[in-house]
């Protein structure tokens, strides 16, 4: 139990996502816990644009006064972080969490926050339009979202057949990564496959969609991008994170009250059907009130916080018993659709690669980009891929042939309840 200090102490401070919700939640979590205390806190939002995140936690934490005390973490830093995290200690609240802590060589270093998964939007009303399903196959999804798009468009009202994230940042790996859900280049040893047929199929694919059912544009589209264009009704169907569900609901949304939601497509080997997006939040090591800062990080992952943040603003609970609240339920009214998919989804290779994840998504997201840009390189620009992240493993120990790996050295891993 932390004692309660003065507001006349130095203010502790936290990273919190520059999302409209998402912020506006941070700040009401956090005026509870100040009134609760007596401590304050300053809550900074980071830049929108989560490519520069992790190079600013880099070039803060190390200092002997940090600039902030508790970060919000994408799951694809905490490797490369965890040097300059806190160790967490265990709590018996604990095993209710889901996926559970981040530890990173055994170490406990991050709390989930909310859960999150990629998703399909869609234009029920136009589904209902023309007799036709939710496509549950990539290829039915591009038939339906051109014949839609083609017949709207007859119809004087110009749409899109389907919006999703092309600029090349980690949204885009997201993206090729849920194409073709069995094919990770990066298997869960470390092994890197030796060649990426599946994925070539899965890109050449999407390159065809450019232009055609998808906006020319969409290979500079964000999460917010593609959600402008869908939440005006300029789309039929959308690739995007649960956030978007209520942001498209509100009662100012020209689409609001049309609009379904399912897992995202999948190829016929594949299981998965969305990449998993779970947020986390940890507290930096060289903190001057780790056990204050303890005590808010616990609070911002406690049942009650979770709760409201799913009432609120329909984030997922990562507590389980949470999924069965009635009133959660009644606030995210797609959780029974997209519960499936929380127990099958598709993983960034992100433990196996550990430390190294960010150069390897950075190798991804160029020579995917590479391709949608100009198909005709598929082939060349997936060798060099693999040629290049062959290289990597070998050199940062995280290949099963690596001359230098430790049969003991798991570097990453999330601790199970």
């Amino acid at each position: 139990m932390v004692a309660t200090r003065s507001a006349e102490a130095a203010p502790l401070t936290i990273f919190c996502s520059s999302s409209g919700t998402e912020l506006s939640l941070c700040h009401q979590a956090v005026q509870t816990w100040t009134a609760k205390t007596g401590q304050e806190v300053r809550v900074i939002a980071l830049p929108s644009d989560w490519g520069t995140v992790l190079p600013l936690y880099r070039q803060l934490l190390p200092a002997a006064h940090p600039a902030a005390d508790i970060l919000i973490l994408d799951s694809t830093w905490i490797g490369t972080l965890a040097p300059l995290l806190l160790d967490i200690p265990p709590a018996d609240d604990d095993r209710g969490i889901q996926p559970g802590l981040f530890q990173v060589g055994g170490r406990r270093v991050a709390l989930p926050w909310y859960r999150d998964i990629g998703l399909l939007f869609y234009r029920r009303d136009l589904l209902e339009r023309y007799h036709m399903p939710v496509p549950t196959h990539w290829d039915e999804l591009e038939r339906t979202a051109a014949f839609i798009q083609s017949a709207e468009r007859q119809a004087g009202r110009p749409v899109w057949g389907y919006v999703w994230q092309g600029r090349t940042t980690e949204s885009l790996v997201c993206n090729v990564l849920e194409w073709d859900a069995s094919e990770n280049p990066v298997e869960a040893d470390g092994t890197v496959k030796n060649s990426l047929p599946g994925l070539q199929h899965a890109l050449m694919r999407a390159a065809h969609w450019v232009g055609t059912v998808s906006p020319p544009g969409v290979l500079n589209y964000d999460e917010e991008n593609a959600r402008g264009i869908f939440q005006s009704g300029q789309a039929v169907f959308m690739r995007n994170w649960v956030y978007a569900w209520a942001l498209a609901n509100n009662p100012d949304s020209p689409v609001s009250g049309k609009i379904g939601v399912a897992p995202l497509p999948r190829d016929a080997t594949s299981s998965a059907t969305g990449m998993d997006g779970t947020v986390y939040l940890g507290i930096a090591r060289n903190t001057e009130h780790a056990a204050e800062a303890l005590s808010l990080l616990r609070f911002l992952t406690s049942g009650s916080t979770e709760r409201h943040q799913a009432l609120a603003g329909g984030y997922i609970p990562a507590r389980t018993d949470l999924l069965d609240d009635p009133e959660v339920r009644r606030a995210i009214p797609i959780l029974d659709t997209i519960r499936p998919a929380l127990s099958s989804l598709e993983l960034r290779p992100v433990a196996q690669t550990g430390v190294d994840y960010p150069r390897v998504s950075w190798m991804m997201a160029n020579r995917f980009k590479d391709v949608l840009r100009t198909p005709g390189v598929t082939q060349q620009a997936l060798t060099e891929l693999v040629s290049d992240l062959q290289r990597l493993a070998l050199l940062g120990q995280w290949s099963r042939q690596s001359p230098f790996r430790s049969s003991s050295s798991s570097l990453i891993e999330r601790q199970q309840p």
